[in-house]
């Protein structure tokens, strides 16, 4: 009988054991379920790196830098941005602004809106070494007047303007990359005024793997 009564603690104690496990599993399947999507692609390029026994710093890199993605994300929403984007890709964590964003038409002078998007930008970037690839995108809407005789010209001004603006913040130079393509690499048709919103943009990168013709 003694012995029948000094084995009860285990009931309560099996009941708290079950309670703990159906708890962390919850846990488990909430944090599954609101994982970003940079971290999904992020891991299954880190479970890539484990299988092929590459060198556990660049894992690391990969998972800091779809952190940085993240984090990029949500202050640009903080700032009340919404018609914007963050990609990432193998080679960048790249953040699309609509040019009127940040530039007044068919000027490369930043607009005083820009500040505190390229405060945010600049102060997340400082935190990793890689190199940032400024591209500046118009629409096939010709230029008339003014300094610049085509979109060419233009938008290589505007992603000049952008790499200054993040020098002054503190980023350094040899960082950078700029490139102006003017209307020759649209996202959207140019035949709708949509469409050629869409193509006038600046897109910011922060490249993860240099191609050749990035370098």
């Amino acid at each position: 009988m003694d012995e029948e009564l000094t084995q009860l603690w285990m009931v309560p104690y099996a009941d708290l054991m079950s309670t703990m496990v159906l708890l962390f599993m919850s846990l488990f399947a909430y944090s599954y379920a609101q994982r970003q999507p940079e971290y999904e692609r992020t891991l299954a390029g880190i479970e890539k790196d484990v299988a092929t026994r590459k060198e556990a710093p660049r894992a690391e890199a990969r998972l800091l830098e779809a952190d940085l993605a993240v984090r990029l994300k949500a202050q640009m929403l903080k700032l009340g941005l919404r018609d914007f984007g963050v990609t990432v890709t193998a080679r960048h964590v790249r953040l699309t602004l609509p040019a009127p964003v940040i530039f007044a038409e068919g000027s490369p002078v930043l607009e005083p809106g820009a500040e505190s998007i390229l405060d945010a930008v600049a102060g997340l970037f400082a935190g990793v070494p890689n190199p940032i690839l400024v591209e500046g995108h118009t629409d096939d809407v010709p230029v008339t007047g003014g300094r610049y005789r085509s979109n060419w010209e233009l938008s290589a001004a505007r992603a000049f303007s952008v790499i200054e603006a993040l020098g002054r913040r503190g980023l350094p130079p040899d960082r950078f990359h700029a490139r102006g393509y003017g209307e020759y690499r649209p996202v959207a048709p140019n035949g709708t005024a949509e469409g050629r919103a869409r193509n006038r943009r600046i897109e910011i990168s922060l490249i993860r793997e240099l191609r050749n013709d990035e370098g």
